[in-house]
């Protein structure tokens, strides 16, 4: 019996023990672990969205996912509408260029986990990106950025599995933002007209694509010659948006091209004629530096982020196959045959028409070679009026813009009558008289687009 009362006080004695240790366990507090990482964390954190939208953009979500331990200084969604406010390109985050979406994110992580209580001021922090970030704790917690920011953290110390968080009101930048086209446009005073034709017309998220552009920008003396030259315009908004916008293309040009690229040629624009051919924009260099016949530049080279500026002192109007060939120094010749006032033909008027034409424009040495075959004529005023009409009307074919990739061998009417393409021994044409004229190939000489028709030149009068 005394043996089963001391086994029986032995059992009591070991519950109550048991009992007192779970007691005791659990009134004493507990040491957790975060389950979360810090896009984790993030995305439970309402004002940290607009940071978790950047992170999967920018794909960097897995790799905040990793072991770490990082410390990630989290601007908030305030702090990311401010970046979006501050460049007129970007309305939301998809505006942002991935590379630059992603060099900014990195930036704000640090490789290694950093509480509050970690930190010392003037320490420098390596980011993620090969940046540095300076610490200033002389008035609470604040980051020097590299671009002279002084960022403050607003909520410190939230911690993750991966390393810990810390909540800052603007975003950290290694340097000034990139100024695309319409930054700089936006950044100079005299080109605000500029910029309001842009908005009116369209075309500022254009001029915001990688690119490269080159522009060449009218000054806003240049957008009030152009009001004053039509009664009916009395500012950008009675200009018809469909013109507006054409303009506006003919200025631009896909690619850059700096003020040493330049040489006396024609060079495509972004504005558009028929068939959807680009329009051509003549560029001299030999002399003086003119676009478009006597637009003349101010300032040139104005490097942005996806393309060059170059400010000009006037607004270049897209020509017609009229205003190539007075344009064209090459063609003084062409242009005192077409404008001879004896003439009952208006070929001024004719040409001015919509077209389209397909001009073969002779050369002012072609010209020459037409007054050497014979001795009586000196000058085009000796060439007898009919002869000269037909011979101009010969070198006209209305109703067509034919680009030279699109000739073919066979007949073509013209409005003096009929020319053969003949490709076989590079790009000519042969005649009624027995001619064989070669079609001058290259940039300076063919495929010259206007609004209304495209111009060739070739090395001899067509004489029918």
């Amino acid at each position: 019996m005394l043996i089963k009362k001391i086994k029986s006080k032995l059992i009591l004695s070991l519950f109550l023990s048991i009992g007192f240790l779970i007691s005791c366990s659990d009134d004493d507090p507990e040491v957790t672990t975060p389950k979360s990482d810090t896009t984790e964390v993030a995305s439970k954190t309402d004002n940290l969205s607009s940071l978790v939208t950047a992170l999967q953009k920018a794909d960097l979500v897995s790799a905040l996912k990793a072991d770490g331990p990082f410390t990630v200084f989290a601007p908030t969604n305030e702090a990311f509408q401010k970046l979006l406010d501050s460049k007129a390109a970007w309305n939301s985050l998809d505006d942002i260029p991935a590379d630059v979406l992603k060099s900014v994110l990195l930036y704000h992580v640090v490789s290694a986990k950093a509480l509050s209580s970690d930190l010392s001021n003037d320490q420098e922090l390596t980011t993620l990106n090969t940046g540095k970030l300076i610490v200033d704790l002389s008035n609470g917690v604040k980051l020097k950025t590299e671009s002279g920011q002084s960022v403050s953290v607003t909520t410190a110390d939230i911690e993750a599995s991966n390393g810990v968080i810390h909540i800052i009101d603007e975003i950290l930048l290694t340097d000034t933002l990139p100024k695309d086209i319409t930054d700089l446009a936006i950044a100079t005073p005299d080109l605000s007209s500029l910029v309001t034709a842009l908005q009116k017309a369209d075309l500022v998220g254009a001029l915001q694509a990688n690119g490269p552009f080159t522009v060449f920008a009218p000054t806003n003396a240049a957008f009030q010659a152009l009001l004053d030259s039509n009664t009916s315009w009395n500012s950008l908004d009675d200009i018809p948006v469909e013109t507006l916008k054409s303009v506006l293309l003919f200025h631009v040009l896909s690619g850059e091209v700096k003020s040493t690229d330049l040489s006396d040629t024609y060079v495509n624009t972004l504005a558009t004629g028929p068939n959807d051919e680009p329009l051509s924009l003549q560029v001299e260099v030999t002399g003086a530096v003119e676009f478009n016949g006597d637009a003349k530049p101010i300032t040139v080279d104005v490097q942005g982020s996806n393309g060059v500026v170059h400010i000009i002192d006037k607004v270049m109007l897209p020509p017609n196959v009229v205003t190539l060939a007075l344009n064209n120094a090459g063609f003084t010749s062409l242009v005192t045959a077409l404008t001879d006032t004896r003439h009952t033909t208006d070929f001024v008027s004719v040409l001015s028409g919509e077209g389209p034409f397909t001009i073969f424009a002779p050369t002012n040495a072609a010209f020459q070679a037409l007054l050497d075959s014979n001795m009586m004529w000196n000058s085009l005023a000796d060439i007898p009026i009919a002869t000269l009409d037909a011979v101009l009307k010969y070198h006209v074919v209305n109703g067509a813009n034919v680009q030279a990739d699109q000739l073919t061998n066979g007949d073509v009417t013209t409005l003096g009558g009929t020319v053969t393409i003949d490709l076989t021994s590079g790009a000519q044409i042969k005649t009624s008289s027995m001619q064989t004229v070669n079609i001058l190939v290259g940039a300076a000489t063919n495929d010259v687009q206007g609004t209304n028709g495209v111009v060739h030149a070739i090395d001899m009068v067509l004489l029918p």
